[in-house]
């Protein structure tokens, strides 16, 4: 007989509740530590057992934990649980719902998919470039306020390095030293915020479906591994406007009786792949004489600039899940740009090295020898870049 369980993940311990249907359920909790995540596999689970796990940071490594000794394991979304029992939560009743959404098999409209594992090592190393990236954005912008206290106001458009270069002379050597140290610490961010970008396009050249994407007008190497990343497989999605829905780019609508109004985006969802797409966005209406720029400047005047470059990025983001999804070339792809887009990412690709994680791991722990093994991240093989 099934018995479901539901686990409430906390930081420091782990709640559940387990019950057999026409038996009383019963709760536990044990601490969240590798000896008591052992312990607990090996005395609580069985592989009638029915899981479900609520969404928070270690969710998904909690599930690779389970997924091999029970019959299900599901992920549920924070904010479907929350809009259950009229406000009361505690860590009984959380654990409670959970287990009873199993039970009653009515989880499945508040269910997170799991992204496979090689999605979410790309997601994670994305994300630690956009902490690098405003990391840099960060230093420099402290560099010119250090300056602009001073007396100098230099312009956004003049490089800083240029400017310390013919000028630097000027200043008093504490404020030399403390600009030198904001501009090494940004530059350090930005380097290493490129390696980081060249490890996942190393990654990623050996996937097929990274060729499509390529293909949409607009889309570059960086963008399409960002789309990659988070829409993760394409056949979750059953139309565009779900798409459009799990990025947040979908417009607000409030309607009750006579009333119509939309508002703003939604916001909801991953907020990383709004920001690069509506940057792609832009880039993508400089081009001359394609789909993309023609539709701004069909719907800006209506519009206005703000809004109509959030439609551009939504018709990015659904152009890329139509290619992926179909697995095809986009159909407005100028071949003749499409070759020299690919040349371009071959020849990024040739020169891009690998993540130097030996060197690396060698200074932070002092250890003789080579970092763990990378032979499963070396096996995709070569790039996949004909047409």
């Amino acid at each position: 007989m099934t018995r479901f369980m539901g686990l409430d993940l906390h930081k420091n311990y782990i709640h559940g509740y387990v019950f057999q249907p026409g038996q009383k359920g019963t709760h536990f909790r044990f601490l969240n530590t590798p000896d008591e995540w052992a312990r607990f596999v090996a005395t609580q689970l069985t592989p009638e057992t029915a899981v479900a796990i609520e969404a928070t940071g270690n969710a998904f490594t909690i599930y690779d934990r389970l997924v091999d000794y029970v019959r299900q394991v599901v992920v549920i979304h924070p904010a479907g649980l929350k809009g259950l029992g009229g406000g009361r939560h505690t860590d009984r009743i959380d654990a409670e719902r959970l287990a009873q959404l199993m039970a009653l098999g009515t989880y499945t409209s508040v269910q997170v998919w799991v992204p496979p594992a090689e999605v979410r090592a790309i997601r994670a190393l994305i994300t630690q470039v956009r902490a690098c990236q405003q990391q840099e954005t960060a230093w420099r912008n402290r560099a010119r306020n250090l300056l602009i206290r001073t007396g100098y106001a230099v312009p956004r458009t003049v490089a800083l390095r240029e400017w310390f270069a013919a000028q630097g002379a000027e200043l008093d050597e504490t404020l030399q030293i403390v600009f030198t140290s904001a501009l090494t610490m940004a530059e350090q961010a930005q380097q290493e915020g490129d390696r980081l970008r060249g490890e996942i396009l190393r990654r990623l050249a050996g996937y097929p479906e990274m060729a499509w994407l390529w293909s949409v007008p607009g889309l570059g190497a960086w963008t399409a591994a960002v789309v990659w990343a988070w829409l993760g497989d394409p056949q979750r999605f059953r139309s565009a406007r779900q798409v459009g829905r799990y990025a947040g780019l979908d417009p607000s609508v409030h309607q009750s009786g006579e009333a119509d109004w939309r508002g703003h985006i939604s916001h909801q969802g991953p907020a990383i792949l709004r920001q690069v797409l509506v940057e792609a966005a832009w880039w993508a209406i400089r081009a001359k004489d394609t789909p993309l720029r023609t539709f701004y400047a069909r719907v800006v005047p209506r519009l206005g600039k703000r809004r109509a470059i959030v439609a551009v990025a939504r018709k990015l983001l659904l152009a890329a899940w139509r290619v992926w999804h179909e697995q095809r070339l986009a159909h407005e792809v100028d071949r003749r740009r499409y070759q020299k887009k690919l040349s371009a990412i071959r020849a990024i690709l040739r020169t891009v090295p690998s993540y130097p994680l030996t060197d690396r791991w060698q200074i932070l722990t002092g250890a003789e020898g080579s970092a763990p093994d990378r032979a499963a991240t070396e096996a995709r093989g070569q790039p996949v870049l004909s047409t």
